[in-house]
């Protein structure tokens, strides 16, 4: 429709704009028309880091960089009932979110926080109870010819401890140490005149 005779209609097409805005005309049978084109705006993106975090069983907190454009609008969610976002719910542009980890009391676990669209993940060590220790018997009353005996140690599995001795008159000859549950033996020697 560069031309034409009575009635008709004029095709046209606008460029794409990579910068500000802009306005231009045709001229169409002496008539204006117009055409604004709203300015070149870059896609949003967004990146986080880091983009994973190990803790330990413990309550934990941390921090995650978020870098977006400028204008760029974001926010951050949990999809775990054991991690919190503390700061920076919903930002624009460059920024950081604040996330709080719950103590864990079970197994291991792994959940994710979504922010600016990207995932972050944090694993969680499972619990481990502090090591606890008894002994029985908790002493021994032995002859003065001297004699032998046996402590049982009662702990778990995973718990290391050793066995010492402050007398010199008394030796351990088995379970100097060990792990978990077991027996310490030792031999008490005899009592002299003077010792």
């Amino acid at each position: 429709g560069a031309s034409g005779t009575g009635n008709g209609s004029v095709g046209f097409s606008v460029a794409a704009n990579t910068g500000a805005a802009r306005s231009g005309t045709l001229t169409i049978a002496g008539q204006t028309f117009t055409v604004n084109q709203a300015a070149f705006v870059a896609p949003c993106t967004y990146s986080i880091s880091p983009t994973s975090q190990n803790v330990n069983a413990n309550a934990n907190t941390g921090t995650v960089a978020v870098t977006a454009g400028t204008g760029c609008t974001w926010t951050a969610t949990s999809g775990a009932t054991w991690l919190t976002v503390t700061t920076g719910a919903s930002g624009a542009g460059n920024g950081s979110v604040g996330f709080s980890v719950a103590a864990n009391t079970g197994a291991a676990r792994s959940g994710s926080l979504t922010i600016a669209g990207q995932t972050f993940t944090v694993n969680q060590a499972a619990f481990v109870a502090p090591c606890t220790f008894s002994i029985s018997p908790t002493s021994q009353t032995v002859p003065a010819t001297g004699g032998t005996g046996t402590v049982t140690v009662t702990t778990t599995a995973e718990c290391a401890w050793t066995a010492v001795s402050n007398a010199p008159w008394l030796s351990i000859t088995a379970g100097a140490s060990g792990t978990g549950s077991g027996p310490v033996a030792f031999p008490a020697a005899a009592h002299t005149a003077g010792v």
